[in-house]
């Protein structure tokens, strides 16, 4: 409104309200409040006060009707933008209205502005009003707001609440009466939250933790911040420099939420000064105001020419510090290292250097001394002439890292190094101090590492082995090296660990040269016993080498020695022999070594009935008699045979062989009865089958009987045996069948030009001595006698008709041993076809076939004559 209007009603004058959505409700006996606002049209509110800028329009209701409400900047006559800061007071403002500063101001109710909320109030306005208002409608009537509640007096006349009174710095900002919506509160929370950090007026920091004065070639940091009137680090102010002295003065900085660091350089000698400024809000700002302003309400409210206005774009302060320092000659930080604390003979060693605080353009050759040996860390007088080790020198062309040269250490000891810097204009000569620990190295002995490996771990009597020595960590410094080789030990469930070697026997001993790192070999040993065997080796200590041992016992230096298990295999000569043949059995042996002797024992085993009469499988051996034995030696591997053996009983034979142990060997064996070392040996098979003394032959192709037959030719007329050499009388025992009454003598008989030679005298019996014997174990024996004489007397078998199967022959040899036959057959051939070949068998079980004549026929000269052969067959079963 301009000053020429005339003065609007109490309801139309316009106040100002800040954004919110929240309603508030006066609480029992307080002034009533404003109830629901609307935002309406800015043209709405300027109809009554044309001198409106940027804000908000807010129409609301109470009791008494509609009122309207303003949030926002004014124009003042003179055009400056300003805010209202008196409630329930018209704009209109004279054109020379005085500027009064804002110390001690109080309300329109008299009430005092504390000293914090007004400077709160000054930081938004001169923040986002700098010129008099925002350029905004909603930040324009955020500030309004934050005004109204800070200065308390939001009482219409009537005693409504429109603006919460009493907001304090820290506090939140709440809605207006009647609420507000849109962006106005959530901006004017922001704005007073950071005021309320950020007010001023500033303070200006500046420090360095180095004090006194500065060396050329330093830096010194300063830490500079700006701080609020509460102590908060307040961002982005820009902070300017002005300097004097011989520095390079800083650039301007804006400041952060953290102290910002600020380095200063000298460039001579003398004395500097640095002077920060820093520009922001003060705790105070700038009113319009009319001359005869009172604060108080009601009817005054309606005087024209009675309002107060905040100027924010001049109230600022700034914030002044200062820092100073004399500069004097560099005195170079040196900081060294030796290349390492510890090392070898012959090791080449350098030291780190790292120089700080040099002047610019410094450049100087720095000599870097060693000194040593020493027998203990140096202190600081043991640098001396005489101690000097070596000496290099280095170029030194400014601050930074650099390597000396390197130097050789060649004896045991201490050496340090000692770095000499020379001075200059700008720069202190520099010295670092002797026996400093990180410029020290001591040398210390080589410590050998003897790591070996015996050639075998698990070996043979008779092998030899060595032990592969690798030597380290000598480098180039000679040794010797002593080894021995224990053993043996017997070891411990078939394994040498954890064997005990003390006062172990020793199998060999010796020493070699070792130039250097390296692996070498020991001398090979043969083991001549079974056993664990272990080595060791000693290093004895040198001027350059400490000593070493590498104990025995370690398992890759262990080798169990064991002897050989000879492998036996054995081959019979014959497995299908006849009696009267010899029989020999071929060894071989494997698994020795090439001077391992052993000596071969053996045994033929034997006869034993074979299995069914024709099979030596499956026989038990146990207790079986020995035919024959004797030993052989063998020296290594090869292929042998025992002597000859003759056999004269059929039956079945096996060899068996057994290797006693020696100091090199295991005892090795063969068993009896495999079968490629047993033989079945059987009688010689009868040329023929022979006549009884007549009888055709039975056609048969069998091996084990005879193939052909004799033609008869005493079908009718008596045999009469001859008394040649063939048929002369050899005892051969005595044959009885007692149920039968059977007695008689046996002779031995043989073969007489087809014709089985029995015995002349009618009371002896003949065995046909091609067949099997009274005791041998297999194949048939034939036994035969005459039933009668040409008189017709009785013969040895002339009650042979009586018997029965299951009678009990008694087969007595001429060594008295009885052999009992049982009868298991009997049967009758025709003498003119002769008695089958089978009785004959030289294999399968023992058989005992009696043969004689039957079928008495008379002839028509008065004779008579048997026309077949009774067979009788018993099986041994003694």
């Amino acid at each position: 409104m301009s000053p020429s209007r005339k003065p609007l009603s109490f309801l139309t004058v316009l106040a100002l309200l800040a954004a919110g959505l929240v309603l508030a409700v006066a609480t029992p006996g307080a002034a009533p409040s404003a109830e629901a606002a609307t935002r309406v049209a800015k043209d709405t509110c300027r109809r009554i006060d044309p001198n409106l800028v940027n804000g908000a329009c807010l129409r609301y209701r109470t009791r008494h009707g509609t009122g309207l409400t303003w949030l926002g900047t004014f124009r003042a006559p003179s055009g400056r933008v300003f805010f209202c800061i008196d409630f329930l007071y018209d704009s209109r403002l004279p054109r020379r209205a005085l500027t009064v500063p804002t110390e001690r101001i109080v309300n329109q109710l008299g009430e005092r502005v504390h000293d914090p909320e007004v400077a709160a109030l000054n930081y938004v306005i001169s923040t986002w009003a700098g010129h008099g208002s925002t350029g905004s409608d909603e930040r324009d009537a955020a500030i309004a707001l934050l005004i109204r509640e800070v200065m308390s007096d939001g009482v219409r006349r009537g005693g409504t609440v429109v603006y919460p009174p009493g907001l304090e710095v820290g506090e939140q900002v709440r809605p207006p009466i009647g609420g507000l919506g849109g962006r106005i509160m959530a901006l004017a929370q922001g704005m007073w939250q950071r005021a309320s950090r950020y007010y001023g007026p500033y303070r200006l920091v500046m420090d360095s933790r180095n004090h006194g004065p500065m060396r050329l070639g330093r830096t010194r940091t300063y830490r500079v911040e700006v701080r609020s009137a509460v102590g908060r680090r307040v961002p982005g102010v820009e902070v300017r420099f002005v300097c004097t002295g011989p520095i390079r003065c800083p650039r301007p900085v804006t400041s952060t939420r953290q102290r910002t660091r600020l380095r200063v350089k000298p460039q001579d000698v003398g004395r500097y000064r640095i002077r920060a400024y820093a520009t922001g809000p003060s705790s105070d700002g700038l009113l319009y105001r009319a001359r005869s302003w009172h604060p108080h309400g009601g009817q005054a409210a309606r005087n024209a020419g009675r309002q107060r206005g905040w100027i924010a774009q001049e109230s600022r302060t700034t914030a002044v510090v200062q820092a100073s320092a004399r500069i004097r000659k560099a005195r170079p930080s040196v900081v060294t290292q030796t290349s390492e604390a510890v090392v070898t003979p012959g090791a080449s060693i350098f030291d780190t250097v790292v120089v700080a605080g040099l002047p610019e353009g410094y450049r100087a050759t720095v000599a870097a001394e060693l000194y040593g040996p020493f027998d203990a860390q140096p202190d600081a007088d043991d640098c001396t002439p005489e101690t000097r080790a070596g000496q290099v020198t280095f170029a030194v062309d400014g601050n930074g890292t650099f390597e000396t040269p390197p130097l050789p250490v060649e004896q045991v000891g201490y050496y340090t190094w000692v770095e000499s810097f020379p001075g200059d204009d700008h720069t202190v000569p520099v010295t670092t101090r002797c026996g400093l620990v990180e410029e020290t190295t001591q040398v210390i002995a080589f410590t050998p590492e003897v790591r070996t490996t015996a050639s075998r771990q698990r070996a043979f009597v008779g092998d030899a082995i060595h032990d592969t020595v690798v030597v380290s960590g000598i480098e180039d410094s000679p040794v010797t090296v002593l080894w021995a080789l224990h053993g043996p030990r017997p070891p411990s469930d078939g394994s040498c660990d954890g064997l005990g070697w003390g006062n172990a026997p020793l199998a060999a001993r010796g020493s070699f040269e070792a130039p250097g790192d390296g692996s070498y070999r020991t001398p090979s040993t043969t083991l001549r016993r079974a056993g664990c065997y272990t080595f060791s080796q000693r290093i004895p200590a040198t001027a350059l080498t400490d000593e070493a041992y590498s104990p025995p016992g370690l398992a890759p230096e262990t080798a169990l020695a064991i002897r050989r298990t000879p492998e036996v295999s054995t081959v019979i000569s014959d497995q299908h022999a006849l009696v009267g043949e010899r029989l020999l059995d071929t060894v071989r042996l494997r698994g020795l070594g090439p001077d391992d002797r052993v000596t071969v024992r053996w045994w033929l085993h034997g006869p034993l009935a074979p299995s069914d009469g024709t099979s030596c499988d499956g026989l038990s051996w146990r207790g079986a008699p020995v035919a024959d034995h004797g030993e052989l030696v063998a020296r290594g591997n090869g292929t042998h045979q025992t002597r000859s053996s003759l056999v004269e009983v059929a039956g079945c034979y096996t060899y068996s062989e057994r290797l006693p142990a020696t100091e090199a060997t295991e005892p090795a064996s063969t068993e009896p009865g495999v079968p490629v070392e047993t033989a079945l040996v059987t009688k010689p098979v009868t040329p023929y089958v022979p006549e009884i003394p007549s009888g055709p032959a039975d056609p048969g192709s069998e091996p084990v009987r005879p193939t052909r037959r004799a033609e008869p030719r005493y079908l009718y007329r008596p045999y009469v045996a001859p008394a040649t050499p063939a048929a002369r009388r050899r005892p051969a025992g005595v044959l009885t069948i007692d149920r039968v009454g059977i007695r008689a003598t046996v002779d031995a008989v043989g073969l007489d030009h087809g014709t089985m030679a029995i015995p002349n005298n009618r009371r002896r019996l003949g065995w046909l001595t091609t067949t099997a014997a009274a005791g041998e174990l297999l194949g048939a024996s034939v036994i035969s006698g005459h039933v009668s004489d040409r008189h017709d007397r009785p013969g040895a078998l002339w009650r042979l008709r009586h018997a029965r199967v299951g009678d009990v022959v008694r087969w007595t040899d001429p060594a008295g041993e009885t052999h009992r036959f049982v009868v298991r057959r009997i049967e009758r051939f025709a003498r003119s076809r002769g008695v089958p070949g089978r009785l004959f068998r030289t294999d399968g079980p023992h058989l005992l076939h009696l043969v004689t004549c039957t079928n008495r026929r008379s002839t028509s000269g008065g004779g008579f004559h048997y026309a077949d052969n009774l067979v009788v067959t018993a099986e041994e079963v003694s």
